[in-house]
């Protein structure tokens, strides 16, 4: 008897479903899926981890950067920096339990100097002792705890890891296309330590009676010990090494040279014809300067008045050709020309006057008229420096009047074009070193570090063989004069 066809084909079936093998991998699957799971889970752990681990160290980063930007050397640094970090982020993280999630600061020290090996702990640094020499910030977050998703407790493990990030950033101030110039500074005495030094200069810069004494930068000599408001002259690669690559670069507009608060070389020798190079700014060409009245980039201030009299040739008056009188800088007779006067009295053995100036004489024989109360941005009637009247005389148009012995602060040298007002042409920025503080200054001239970049007021051209500037402290080096460039970064 035949089989009927569906029963031959149900009888296929079965044997070969019963003689298949191929399901025999399950069991091993079912064993492997829980490895492989456990690893996947792991993985997410790990990539959780280094999110938080990332996030925290961009906060770091972030506060790190924000209080290194407030470390200017001024004596409220460290707190303007505290508060920066303090109020800079209130973020939380992705990740964290909700108990602990906001990335909140830990500990912040400021130090004067790092570890020389950058895998040297930070306490192998130099911590800070005040705001004035505080350039780095040491910043640590509070660590940060997440759950892990996998249940390592099961294993003898924690159900739980933690992150946390700190971060080192510092501060230094680069002040670019000045003259080469330091000056020690004139309000450091003998027995202070660089700290204290710096505060006397902070002070000084802010108060406007201290604005108005004059002071005397005596070129320093090699041969003799540092003393307050002594000068001299910084080294950069940009420059050439001879006098008359310094020469040019004290008179020239933008000077290629840049120079770090952290530390600045300083250039041996004296240089007695640097003359040349400052009398540019009073529309004074001579010697080595003779050729240039022409060029816009040795272009004199647009106000030069200086208290010299005008010859009288061939019954014209060469105002070009003039040259300081009798008893200069108020003349004889006092009555015809003066320039800025010096200071009336000078305390002994020192190289800063008192500020009591004759305003009134300088103000009847150039403007004809009494001197104005000046007064600063609020109204108030401030202390009178010579450098508020030359600026008085600029932005009320008086450059142009004429005294009695027929000079006026017009520029009458110079034949060149540009003559605006940017850059102020009688204003030195320089480096102020703590001279009489800064360990070593007598045996090293390399890396010195720069108590502030300061702005001195030229008040008075040099005659010949004088090496001596007579200026004022305008004050110190900000952002937005123009030649400072804050750098901030991170160290660590």
């Amino acid at each position: 008897m035949a089989r009927l066809p569906s029963v031959e084909k149900g009888t296929q079936f079965a044997e070969a479903l019963w003689n298949d093998t191929s399901g025999i991998i399950l069991p091993y699957v079912t064993v492997m899926l829980v490895a492989i799971v456990g690893l996947s889970v792991l993985a997410l752990d790990g990539a959780r981890l280094m999110s938080l681990q990332t996030q925290l160290q961009n906060g770091a980063d972030a506060l790190a950067l924000a209080g290194a930007a407030e470390l200017d050397r001024l004596p409220d640094a460290e707190i303007r920096a505290r508060t920066a970090i303090q109020h800079l982020l209130s973020n939380s993280t992705l990740f964290g339990s909700n108990k602990n999630r906001t990335v909140a600061v830990s500990d912040i020290k400021f130090y004067t100097r790092l570890p020389t090996n950058d895998a040297s702990p930070m306490s192998a640094g130099k911590l800070a002792t005040s705001s004035t020499n505080a350039r780095f910030v040491s910043v640590t977050i509070r660590p940060v705890t997440i759950p892990t998703l996998l249940p390592a407790a099961f294993l003898s493990g924690t159900n739980a890891i933690t992150s946390g990030a700190s971060a080192v950033a510092g501060f230094d101030q680069v002040v670019c296309g000045v003259t080469p110039i330091y000056v020690c500074n004139p309000y450091e005495a003998p027995g202070m330590t660089s700290d204290q030094a710096t505060e006397a200069l902070q002070h000084a810069a802010a108060n406007a009676a201290d604005q108005a004494r004059l002071i005397r930068l005596r070129q320093h000599d090699e041969n003799t010990p540092y003393a307050a408001a002594d000068y001299g002259f910084l080294n950069s690669p940009t420059l050439g090494s001879d006098d008359a690559s310094l020469i040019d670069a004290i008179a020239v507009l933008r000077p290629p040279v840049c120079f770090r608060q952290r530390g600045v070389n300083l250039r041996q020798g004296l240089v007695r014809s640097a003359r040349e190079g400052f009398n540019v700014r009073f529309d004074i060409y001579e010697e080595a300067m003779s050729d240039r009245s022409d060029s816009s980039n040795y272009r004199p201030a647009l106000n030069v008045r200086k208290g010299y009299v005008i010859p009288i040739d061939e019954g014209n008056q060469n105002a070009c050709a003039s040259r300081r009188g009798a008893n200069w800088p108020i003349g004889s007779p006092p009555d015809q020309v003066t320039g800025l006067p010096l200071d009336g009295t000078w305390p002994d053995f020192s190289n800063m006057g008192e500020g009591n100036w004759d305003l009134n004489t300088y103000w009847r024989v150039n403007h004809q008229g009494k001197a104005p109360a000046l007064e600063d941005g609020s109204g108030n009637i401030v202390a009178t420096s010579r450098y508020r009247v030359y600026r008085y005389e600029i932005e009320h148009g008086l450059v142009g009047d004429v005294s009695q012995g027929g000079e006026s602060g017009a520029p009458a040298c110079y034949t060149g074009d540009d003559l605006t007002r940017i850059p102020d042409r009688r204003i030195l920025h320089a480096a102020i070193i703590n001279c009489q503080s800064v360990p070593s200054m007598d045996d090293t001239q390399a890396n010195v570090p720069v108590a502030a970049f300061g702005k001195f007021f030229l008040t008075l051209p040099l005659q010949r063989l004088q090496t001596d500037l007579y200026v004022e402290l305008v004050g110190l080096v900000q952002p937005g004069d123009g030649v400072s460039f804050d750098v901030v970064q991170l160290y660590r």
